[in-house]
């Protein structure tokens, strides 16, 4: 089964739009070792999430050991949760004979269902990541931080008119998707540029980080970013949620409130724009 065949399915199931990125940063952890906090918050959370997204910067900055915990976290995932999708938040990208080996290593290596990527280097760079049209990529395309409008949403010239960087972005990434296998990204707090990518990519899933502590309003995403025929968009918390738990005694207990809550305020939403699910 492909990612977008995978992620609707989870996200029927576990009636969820909520992607949940395991983030771990040494510094906020309520205890150390990288697998063991993981996988404590996926024994909360597997029923209620549509998608897990590991960043892999907060593994490859503790080296060995972090990388080894990263790969115990994906076959735990697949272990206990072999229907939810992985999205290895990656952003890679290069010229097309680099990104050979990163789309061997995302995907054959680590079996991530989908990665992101970064486009900069022009549509014929990324086909190596869409040859397996089972696995999928997601184009980093309007980025959630403070800043990303300096360049992001600079006019650029195309053969017919001035449009905003974000917007070629989206163009391309529509044009790349010949096996149904790509997606979008793009941050939760700007929901206006999020209406004008998915009206230049129907149907295609876009990832929308940047709720809770990057100030993402939830309900403007999901109301800009609903696909017409399936919901498509997968709305990731990291930090609001794997850092919800002020004691070990409750952390289990606080991971699965912070994710009802947010599911809640999410299908809240969907029943108010009446796409509430069935």
């Amino acid at each position: 089964m492909g990612f977008n065949d995978k992620l609707v399915a989870a996200s029927r199931k576990n009636k969820s739009l909520l992607s949940i990125g395991l983030d771990p940063d040494p510094n906020l952890m309520l205890f150390g070792e990288i697998f063991s906090f993981n996988k404590s918050i996926i024994d909360a959370t597997k029923n209620l999430v549509c998608a897990y997204k590991p960043n892999l910067a907060f593994y490859e900055a503790e080296g060995i050991s972090g990388l080894n915990a990263l790969n115990e976290t994906i076959q735990y995932i697949k272990e206990v949760a072999p229907n939810i999708p992985i999205i290895g938040d990656a952003k890679r990208g290069d010229i097309d004979s680099t990104n050979g080996f990163y789309a061997k290593a995302m995907f054959e290596y680590w079996d991530f269902d989908a990665i992101t990527i970064n486009a900069f280097s022009g549509l014929k760079s990324i086909e190596p990541f869409t040859e397996d049209p089972n696995k999928s990529i997601l184009i980093w395309c309007r980025a959630s931080n403070l800043g990303a409008e300096d360049l992001q949403d600079v006019y650029v010239s195309d053969l017919k008119n001035k449009i905003p960087y974000f917007q070629l972005i989206a163009e391309l990434a529509n044009q790349a998707n010949r096996n149904n296998n790509v997606g979008v990204v793009v941050g939760a707090n700007s929901p206006t540029q999020l209406s004008i990518v998915r009206s230049i990519c129907p149907e295609m899933p876009i990832l929308i980080p940047g709720v809770g502590a990057q100030g993402g309003d939830a309900k403007a995403s999901i109301e800009a970013g609903l696909d017409i025929t399936n919901h498509n968009i997968i709305i990731n918390s990291s930090r609001g949620i794997i850092y919800a738990p002020k004691t070990l005694k409750t952390f289990h207990d606080d991971i699965t409130n912070a994710t009802n809550d947010l599911n809640s305020l999410i299908n809240m939403s969907l029943k108010q724009l009446g796409r509430a699910w069935d």
